[in-house]
């Protein structure tokens, strides 16, 4: 029990009794009844913490619904309700907006309860861990550090003590204890500089908490009449819920549309919620949104720990933080005074949620900002085909920014076609002499492969045996900086072989090109360039983006080479060159969305060219030079592909002109899922009178992944609600399968790619 609280006593007898439905996190699609103690001192509601009795063990769960009820109305014996341990919390977790997402997250995804929980809380409260925030602190440089600094007195190895002394110094406000991982600063070295007194640790009270809601506008920015009207457009409707659409070209200044509308936001004494695609963009929009506003501005991902992302979460909750700022998950930080939910590069798949409780953020967001009665505002460069069909609906509201928000260079694109020439490591002579003259006028040069690692192949000369993952049926990665190979797919790695394990043979031979092996050619034939490779590989360490992003603004860099990391928001006004090194790929696949995606990509990495005064170029290398996307994209620009697109999908009956779900089993073996889909399939044509066409079940794009056999069943319609009709009338009796306990199951609505 919560020590020290006094709640009403519930008017509970012999006759009258509170039932407590409890959300666990089990995969199931239910709730679990308990009995709360008579005289319980706490008086329970839905978004509370529980610590129950589950079967053997004690878990904690969420409080879904209360009610009282008579001994008559009970459907089940009282004996068989187990009664709550202790109630962890003496008021709701979240708002009562949340907790109304909550359950339409639960009608429209037909997800577990327990996993939507698990998406909407801090790991940390889920384990039990107290909702209380923690003191402020910070770290500052004190005169006897700044002078041992100053004087040299440091050891030639004291190499981290000096970086952090450097880096106190450049914030002479100090360093927030929280923050102090965001700069690679280790707490074991405060400490024993805090022993040598040249640092300090203060704490901050409620009354050193600078609040004002100070802005420090930049005079160098001048808004053009295309920023000036979506900001005006969407000023009017900050005190009601309104979609809108900031379709927007590279470097049209969409952030500096985000921070006006933000500071209107401030100003309210109200909280703006900013979700960016990826970790990588949050230092740098943290930073950008710190220097413009003094207030208090958190971060949300998954970089953090499990104490940091509680903290801020907490911050949110209580209205001391003003910004919020995050990927996916940061959409569900509780907001005491919501203001506004801006989506940067709506369109970016990484919104999607793609393991666990499967979910879109930018639709959630919408139908948050619907309850909570704010605007919600999507911006990017390339939007995806779904938020245009909501404009043409009237559901979203469009607002266009066509031209280039400073007075930067034209772009000129140009598309290599690489039947019958010859390559050199995958690069073109036209891209290679495309490079030397970049170069020679200072300029540098952003090299795309969306490929990591070395070879895609490692292959025996003699036998022609290949490097094969037997968990997923696919080739392993060769990695040659460290000698390994690596699945891609399941992250299984081992040794790579010197010698061919079917015939003995030491010639083995890296076959096709990944981000490692084009940055050793690079190295190779501009051997006074400085060359970087930004991938996953090379950005483990914490601040290694940033770093990275830095080294290219300070022109240290004058070729970089990386995967899509490097498309997403960055703004890098030296590049004038942006080369796509292989498109073939991206322009066919298995899957219909397959040119949408491509369009967004070279939209997007075309986009970090020609961002300043220096004339851009994009060259873009494929076997199918004639391919209509690309002519369309370089052409007419990607609103004109999209609007093609949208008409393709309406004449084929394909999403967003229709809706998906899908179910997916996975099991080692192959029969039970086929069994489990075709006893779904069956269950399913019970209600051939809904409007529901099934496709399958067939093979997954990757039939098996770690070790597990993989087919889907889609179902597939033009009507929403038949199709949620559907799965209320029919997941009750596929959950009770014999074939369902043999099979790992779920159900997906509007699937995206393989996972």
């Amino acid at each position: 029990m919560v020590a020290g609280i006094e709640a009403p006593q519930l008017p509970l007898s012999s006759e009258n009794y509170c039932i407590v439905k409890v959300a666990v996190p089990v995969p199931l699609r239910r709730v679990f009844d308990y009995l709360l103690p008579e005289n319980y001192p706490i008086t329970p509601q839905p978004g509370m913490r529980v610590q129950i009795p589950f079967g053997r063990t004690t878990k904690i769960g969420i409080i879904d619904e209360v009610e009282s009820l008579d001994h008559s109305d009970l459907d089940t014996q009282l004996e068989k309700l187990k009664p709550i341990t202790q109630i962890l919390d003496d008021s709701p977790l979240i708002t009562e907006s949340l907790i109304s997402l909550y359950r339409w997250m639960g009608q429209y995804y037909h997800a577990p309860f327990g996993e939507i929980w698990q998406t909407l809380l801090p790991t940390a409260l889920l384990k039990g861990k107290p909702a209380k925030l923690s003191r402020s602190s910070r770290w500052t440089i004190t005169d006897i550090g700044r002078e041992s600094l100053e004087s040299g007195k440091l050891a030639k190895s004291a190499v981290k003590q000096k970086l952090i002394l450097e880096q106190l110094i450049k914030n002479p406000t100090g360093i927030a204890h929280d923050k102090i991982k965001d700069f690679d600063i280790p707490y074991s070295s405060l400490k024993n500089l805090a022993g040598k007194k040249w640092v300090s640790r203060d704490y901050i009270t409620d009354n050193d908490k600078n609040i004002a809601s100070q802005v420090n506008l930049p005079s160098d920015i001048q808004l053009n009449d295309e920023q000036l009207s979506a900001i005006e457009t969407v000023s009017q409707h900050l005190d009601r819920y309104t979609a809108f659409l900031l379709f927007g070209v590279t470097a049209s200044g969409k952030t500096e549309v985000y921070l006006r509308l933000i500071q209107q936001v401030i100003e309210q004494q109200r909280q703006a919620l900013v979700l960016v695609p990826e970790i990588g963009l949050t230092p740098q929009t943290l930073r950008r949104f710190e220097q413009r506003f003094n207030v208090s501005v958190v971060t949300l991902h998954s970089g953090m720990s499990e104490q940091q992302r509680l903290q801020s979460w907490l911050k949110a909750k209580n209205g001391e933080a003003k910004i919020i700022i995050g990927t996916r998950s940061a959409l569900f930080a509780p907001l005491k005074n919501p203001g506004i939910i801006i989506i940067d590069e709506e369109h970016d798949l990484s919104f999607r949620q793609q393991q666990g409780f499967r979910y879109s953020a930018r639709d959630v967001a919408m139908v948050r900002a619907n309850l909570e009665k704010i605007p919600v505002l999507l911006g990017s460069a390339s939007p995806s085909l779904e938020s245009l069909s909501n404009v043409s609906k009237g559901k979203i509201k469009q607002i266009e920014l066509t031209q280039k928000a400073q007075n930067t260079a034209s772009l000129k694109y140009r598309v290599i076609d690489l039947k019958n020439q010859p390559m050199n490591q995958g690069l073109s002579a036209d891209l290679i002499k495309s490079i030397k003259q970049h170069l020679q006028q200072k300029g540098q040069v952003l090299l795309f492969l969306n490929r990591r690692g070395y070879a895609p192949v490692l292959l025996c000369h003699q036998c022609g045996w290949s490097s094969s993952c037997q968990r997923c049926d696919t080739h392993y990665t060769y990695h040659h900086q460290n000698d390994y190979l690596q699945c891609h797919h399941c992250g299984s790695s081992r040794k790579a072989p010197h010698q061919c394990p079917q015939c003995q043979c030491d010639q083995m031979v890296p076959v096709g090109l990944g981000t490692e092996r084009l940055t050793e050619s690079i190295k190779h034939l501009f051997p006074d360039a400085k060359t970087a490779r930004i991938d996953r590989d090379t950005t483990r360490r914490k601040s290694a983006m940033q770093d990275f992003v830095s080294s290219v603004k300070a022109g240290e860099i004058d070729i970089l080479v990386g995967t899509q990391m490097l498309a997403k928001g960055h703004h890098f006004p030296d590049v004038t060159l942006v080369a796509l090194i292989d498109m073939d790929g991206a322009l066919y696949s298995a899957d219909f969305r397959a040119p949408e995606y491509a369009a967004q990509l070279i939209t997007q990495v075309s986009g970090r060219a020609g961002r300043a005064d220096k004339p851009g170029e994009v060259l873009i290398q494929t076997h199918h030079a004639e391919h209509s996307m690309l002519h369309q994209i370089i052409h007419s620009g990607y609103g004109e592909f999209a609007n093609s697109a949208l008409n393709e999908r309406v004449e084929a009956e394909l999403p967003p002109h229709t809706f998906l779900a899908m179910f997916q089993a996975e099991s080692p073996q192959m029969a039970h899922v086929k069994y489990f889909l075709a006893d779904v399939k069956q269950i399913l044509d019970r209600y051939s009178n809904l409007k529901v066409e099934l496709l399958g079940p067939a093979p997954a794009v990757y039939v098996k992944k770690a070790g597990k056999f993989r087919y889907q069943l889609f179902l597939q319609t033009s009507s929403r609600n038949q199709l949620h009709q559907l799965l209320e009338l029919t997941l009750g009796d596929i959950e009770k399968l014999k074939s369902a306990s043999r099979v790992r199951w779920r159900v997906e609505i509007d699937p995206v790619g393989d996972s």
